[in-house]
């Protein structure tokens, strides 16, 4: 009755804390990709009418020395630009950004007194991740139309709209564009200003009461509150406004109307957006940064639904865009894969055991088990994405093992004896999966969430396994269940099968070197990695090296030694490519030269708009132009995203943008699309990255490097002053004035000036004046200012006051000259890059590429460096990631070893994982399947799962001890085992099987489920004959 008692609770407490569990789940953070918060401030300033030089040499040098003295620094890097300046400090990770934030402002407040007094005052922020110099998305765009004015409709929006909609607490912004306020206008003639002898600034002057505000006094309301009262003049309308006296002419007054038109009109736009081409106001929702996207997008739909009643009638308020659709999209298929897999684990243990009460012990299991860990994955504010939630799913397979082994060990001795096995063999795994978090920073993020949700579900699965699985089992199964008596003839089956196992494995253990050299063979040796030539190493050149050896024998010996490793290598591994798990998008950016305008921009890029419009298959095309810049993030429809439409239309816009000169383009795709087939035919172009102390000497070690790549046949198109950012070399004019010639003409450089401003237009109004109930700008130019060229510039005679009138062309020269690059620094060094195109293969450009650098960095003295840069995914950075797997089966080893306090028998275990890698390697070699970031994981999830079952067989071997023949008892250790190890791998295999579902353009679990479904598969062989082969003694099998 005690025991019974005693299962029942255990059972009570573990439902309790399901029940807490679930509590916890609409808490969880939950995005559609792992979100990021870089450990750095940025410090943003602006040096008006300043050179990048100036500023580097007045502004920014000074700050960084300033910051040096700040502790926990790891990176200082700068950006020196035209008239502003950008430093980021990226801190050690963990450090308080909010204290560094503090210690930072100290230290500006500090120094800025030393600084130029036209110098702003440096703003400091700390922004997001990787992700941090791109355009934040919105999750939502809505189209707003009607029969108003553009204006109108935007008031309305944010009057109706925009202001309800902020109090939603997930929201951190809402932008309205499309419709420009208004502003009052003042267009005056300069002949006529002459002939009264006024100038801008007269009009400026007589129109600056109207931007007054007067503080009539003090009021007091009958509870005591005290308000202090304002007053202003108000224009009633625009022939009021024209009343206004801007002068005296022979006592008589001078009115604005006699002088310049006076009208309101749109303010000039900044800025367009458009949605497939199409003007209209748009409004655009930003969601904060870690909410639950898909929670806050229901409650902002449900909310606009409502607001839409409240709008005037004519008003129509339109979904354009919603960016969580496709997060829903994706989330549904893991909420998919997720019903499929506990599905077909659910039927699986059916067929096997035939017994409800036994799936229900398992199933309840997963339950439990899934409710607690989201206890954990909220204390430990894990963010919830499609690879933890998947990460989830995976778990499912392994959770279900672990209470297997617990059964079958219950049902066939009657103890828990096996939970020190289990609990090793689960903490390889959880080792395995942890060793994403010795990664670099840039490669472990996406892993990361993934690996911890893994690691929790198989943390969370031990205590099931030891507490809840055995009380639940016990409570459903209270009569004891006796094993049903195998028949005479099933016996002999099994004594014949036995046999011949025995005889098989003994075979093998008289010529286990054979063997062993026989697995090595299977498994491959590296020599088809060995160079053609080694330099300096004569011996190697005539044996190896030799024509002889390179043509005859190698093609043999490379096949034959090489086994399933040079498969994989040569035919998937060295096509391997990082891919996106992201929507298909294509993206055209396009930069104007320095001067040109709004409207240049929106000219050129409407000129692709226009043929984007004609194209079937695109879903939209948003637009955003600003000035010198446009661009446009191209989204296909979902029948087309994984065709090959993307890459032909890549291919089209760049043919195009060939037509459209005086352009820089950038036109690049991301997401699946652009990752699950097909290869770019584009030559491959290679970058270096120079460092120096000196700006002037790092650029002539440039020059040299340029001319040593110019001498190789393949090099062409060499830059040795690359693109580090968007605001590179440009071109602008510079008015050079004769200063002797001004001063002997008695002319005031100011004066000319202040006569250039005021025939050109302004870069913005003038005043703030009250207008109808509303505060608009008023803007005073020159009818004729837009008109206004360079031939009238320099050719014309210009007024410089009432009385005289100049020719520029006499005193000043205009030139056309290239501005200045942007200076980059890192740590204090400055920073250079040489980019080159290389015809051939991008592999001997790599090579070239190193031995460049090398030669480099031995000629330039202390203080300089060169190194490879490169914009895309680097293969040294995978290299540095299968090296921990070292780490891993070093890990592995001591857990075992502390087991079964044995130094011998963990190599057993070890040898199993290699083994198992075969099984990886084939199966991606011959059915030609991509291999990603997914098949990284695969490895890894391989080293911690393909050693439990050798655990369970060697724990088993060390506790049976009853056989006197150790050979015979490692084979009744192996068989005894079989069962639930086949049962292990089948389901972990099953649960991947959805994962399989989408085929190869699923990025990242396609590639881990094959590969891990390939290596558990293969992990058979290393289980049930590699295994009793090394732990077999020799003399006995003999």
């Amino acid at each position: 009755m005690t025991k019974h008692t005693g299962n029942f609770r255990l059972v009570i407490l573990f439902v309790a804390l399901a029940i807490v569990g679930l509590a916890t789940v609409p808490a969880l953070r939950v995005n559609f990709s792992p979100t990021y918060t870089k450990p750095a401030l940025t410090i943003t300033y602006s040096l008006s009418n300043a050179s990048p030089d100036i500023v580097e040499r007045l502004a920014t040098s000074p700050l960084e020395n300033a910051f040096s003295q700040l502790e926990g620094v790891n990176k200082v890097y700068s950006i020196s630009r035209y008239n502003s300046g950008t430093i980021e400090l990226s801190f050690d990770k963990g450090e308080d950004m909010a204290f560094r934030k503090f210690e930072v402002n100290g230290i500006i407040r500090n120094i800025y007194k030393k600084l130029p007094e036209n110098l702003s005052y440096p703003q400091v922020e700390q922004r997001g991740g990787e992700e941090q110099n791109e355009s934040k998305s919105p999750i939502f765009q809505y189209s707003i139309n009607g029969a108003f004015a553009p204006y109108k409709l935007q008031r309305d929006v944010e009057e109706y709209i925009t202001k309800p909609l902020a109090q939603i607490k997930g929201i951190e912004n809402i932008e309205v564009h499309g419709g420009n306020p208004l502003q009052i206008t003042v267009d005056f003639d300069v002949p006529t200003l002459q002939r009264y002898h006024l100038s801008k600034a007269s009009i400026a002057s007589a129109l600056s009461g109207l931007s007054q505000t007067v503080y009539a006094g003090l009021a007091k309301s009958p509870n005591g509150d005290q308000f202090f009262l304002k007053t202003a003049d108000q224009v009633p309308d625009v022939k009021a406004l024209e009343q206004t006296q801007v002068g005296m002419v022979k006592q008589k007054p001078v009115l604005l109307k006699d002088v310049a038109k006076v009208y309101v009109e749109e303010q000039t736009p900044t800025s367009y957006r458009r949605i497939n081409a199409k003007n209209a106001v748009y409004m655009y929702v930003y969601a904060r940064q870690g909410v639950n996207k898909i929670v806050l997008s229901s409650e902002i739909k449900q909310k606009i639904e409502a607001l839409k009643q409240l709008v005037p009638d004519g008003i129509d308020v339109r979904l354009e865009r919603d960016d969580t659709e496709y997060l829903g999209k994706e989330m549904d298929k893991i909420y998919v894969r997720t019903a499929l897999s506990v599905g077909i684990l659910i039927l699986f243990i059916l067929a096997i055991n035939r017994n409800v009460r036994y799936l229900l012990t398992l199933f309840l299991g997963i339950v439990v088990n899934l409710c607690i860990t989201a206890i954990f994955i909220y204390a430990l504010n894990v963010e919830l994405h499609i690879y933890s939630i998947a990460g989830l799913t995976i778990s499912f397979g392994l959770i279900v093992d672990n209470a297997i082994v617990m059964i079958d060990h219950m049902y066939r001795k009657k103890n828990r004896k096996v939970f020190m096995a289990l609990f090793a063999a689960s903490l390889t795994t959880i080792m395995a999966l942890l060793m994403v978090l010795l990664l670099p920073e840039e490669d472990r993020r996406d892993l990361t969430d993934f690996s911890v949700v893994v690691a929790i579900n198989l943390a969370v699965s031990l205590l099931i396994a030891l507490f809840f699985t055995p009380a639940l089992y016990q409570l459903l199964f209270k009569e004891k269940i006796g094993r049903p008596k195998p028949s005479i003839k099933s016996l002999r089956r099994k004594v014949r099968g036995f046999k011949r196992y025995e005889n098989g494995v003994g075979f093998l253990v008289r010529y286990r070197k054979a063997f062993i050299v026989l697995v090595i063979l299977g498994f491959g040796l590296p020599i088809f990695k060995l160079p053609i030539t080694w330099e300096g190493q004569e011996w190697y050149n005539k044996s190896i090296g030799s024509d002889t050896y390179q043509d005859d024998i190698r093609p043999i010996t490379d096949k034959v030694f090489g086994g399933a490793l040079r498969k994989f290598v040569q035919e998937v591994y060295e096509g391997y490519g990082y891919r996106s798990p992201q929507q298909t998008k294509l993206n055209v950016n396009a930069r104007l030269p320095f001067g040109t305008t709004l409207e240049d921009a929106n000219y050129v890029i409407g000129k692709v708009e226009e043929y984007l419009t004609e194209v079937k298959g695109i879903d939209k095309f948003v637009t955003n132009v600003n000035n010198r810049t446009a661009r446009i993030e191209i989204t296909f429809e979902e029948a087309y995203e994984n065709s090959g439409l993307p890459y032909q239309l890549k291919g089209r816009l760049q043919a195009r943008s060939i037509d459209l000169t005086g352009v820089r383009w950038s036109i690049h795709g991301v997401g699946q699309g652009f990752s699950a087939g097909g290869e770019s035919n584009s030559r491959p172009s290679f970058r270096i990255k120079m460092k120096g102390y000196n700006f002037d000497e790092l650029a002539g070690y440039a020059e040299i490097m340029s001319d040593t790549l110019l001498g190789h046949n393949r090099v062409q198109e060499v830059n040795d002053n690359a693109q580090l950012g968007w605001g590179e070399q440009t071109s602008e004019y510079v008015l050079d004035f004769d200063v002797d010639r001004l001063a002997t003409a008695g002319i005031n450089r100011g004066a000319i000036t202040g006569m250039l401003q005021d025939l050109t237009l302004p870069r913005g109004a003038s005043l703030q004046a009250n207008f109808d109930d509303e505060r608009l700008p008023v803007v005073i130019k020159a009818n004729n200012a837009a008109e206004f060229s360079r031939y009238d510039l320099m050719e014309e005679a210009l007024p410089l006051d009432t009385a005289r009138f100049v020719k520029l062309n006499n005193y000043a020269n205009l030139t056309f000259e290239q501005t200045a690059n942007e200076i980059h620094k890192e740590d204090r060094q400055y920073l250079r890059v040489v980019a080159f195109e290389y015809l051939g293969s991008g592999k001997f450009g790599d090579r070239y590429r190193t031995n460049i650098v090398d030669y480099l960095n031995s000629i330039m003295p202390v203080g300089y460096e060169s190194e490879a840069s490169s914009y895309t995914f680097s293969m040294a950075r995978e290299k540095r990631q299968y090296s921990l797997l070292l780490f891993l089966i070093l890990g592995i080893y001591f857990i075992c070893a502390i087991l079964f306090e044995n130094l011998r028998q963990p190599f057993h275990i070890i040898v199993t994982i290699p083994i198992s890698f075969i099984g990886l390697f084939l199966i991606f070699s011959l059915f030609d399947f991509s291999f990603d970031q997914g098949g990284y994981a695969a490895f890894v999830m391989l080293g911690g799962l393909v050693v439990n079952a050798s655990i369970f067989i060697v724990n088993d071997l060390n506790t049976n001890n009853r056989l006197r023949n150790y050979n015979r008892l490692v084979l009744r250790s192996v068989l005894g085992k079989a069962q639930p190890i086949l049962l292990t791998i089948l389901s972990t295999c099953f649960g991947l099987i959805p994962f399989l579902l989408e085929g190869e353009s699923e990025v990242f679990w396609f590639a881990l489920a094959i590969g891990t479904i390939g290596g558990l598969v293969f992990s058979t062989v290393a289980v049930f004959v590699c295994l009793p082969v090394f732990l077999s003694k020799k003399k006995l099998a003999a």
